[in-house]
């Protein structure tokens, strides 16, 4: 469309021209012109919110406070590509209806083609989110999602040596950090295919693909059952261990979260 877009890398937040930042102000969206709907970052496509947004572009370079956010979502487990141009009381989202838009993030969640001007025709309409992660298994090493130990389910919280505290968010399929001032990152854990070789210079659009996938891998050692977290293209890169165990807090048996950040176990 001779539009340049800045993608949201998963970490440093994406700005708009009205100082709008995401994912942080998806708080504050409206959706359908109504915020009784919630928006929210969730990258595996499965979260709390009503629309799940697994990628964010934008685009600045309009005269005048115009700008074009795509926020590419799940929304009941379905594929919607969302567009906000409000620039009074905005943000605030709605259903593209930019058709070349909109049907190649249908055929992405499907896991086929999305080549500008293909013919290729969109997959079943009921897949969901799920069936877009695990897809072309054979070019990135995914070998679909990795469950995490049922024991270290559930939200944790860690105060640091500076007295911050840390919160900590295990689900069926993801790891999500939160720090005090409220900003957070989250990595969705997937089995690597075991013949997959690491490639030793990724290409930029894999390193943006994965940036937020992660390798999982659970194993005891004295009686704990462990969740191991590596980065997905650093085969050298350092575990961080979750485990479960119970002490004595307080005269009570209470569960507690061991952590081992890049050490060994």
């Amino acid at each position: 469309m001779s539009q340049a877009y800045t993608k949201y890398n998963g970490k440093t937040a994406l700005k708009t021209k009205l100082d709008v930042k995401y994912p942080k102000n998806f708080a504050q969206a409206k959706v359908n012109g109504s915020t009784s709907a919630s928006i929210g970052w969730a990258p595996s496509g499965k979260g709390k919110c009503d629309y799940n947004v697994v990628a964010i572009y934008n685009d600045d370079d309009f005269a005048g406070a115009k700008y074009i956010t795509y926020a590419f979502a799940f929304h009941d487990g379905q594929p919607v590509a969302l567009v906000d141009q409000a620039t009074n009381g905005g943000p605030d989202f709605y259903p593209t209806q930019n058709a070349s838009v909109r049907d190649a993030f249908d055929r992405i969640a499907n896991g086929t083609s999305a080549t500008y001007g293909s013919t290729s025709t969109s997959a079943n309409s009921s897949s969901s989110a799920s069936s877009s992660a695990t897809s072309d298994l054979t070019s990135d090493g995914r070998n679909g999602y990795f469950a995490t130990p049922s024991a270290t389910r559930g939200t944790w919280y860690f105060v640091n040596d500076n007295q911050s505290v840390t919160k900590v968010t295990i689900t069926d399929h993801e790891l999500t950090t939160t720090i005090e001032d409220g900003s957070s990152s989250t990595t969705v854990l997937y089995n690597r295919q075991s013949d997959y070789q690491i490639p030793q210079n990724p290409s930029q659009d894999l390193q943006f693909k994965s940036m937020d996938w992660s390798e999982g891998n659970a194993f005891t050692h004295n009686g704990i059952q462990y969740l191991s977290v590596r980065s997905w293209l650093q085969e050298t890169a350092p575990h961080n261990y979750y485990g479960v165990t119970t002490e004595k807090v307080n005269g009570q048996d209470t569960r507690v979260l061991l952590l081992v950040e890049g050490g060994h176990v």
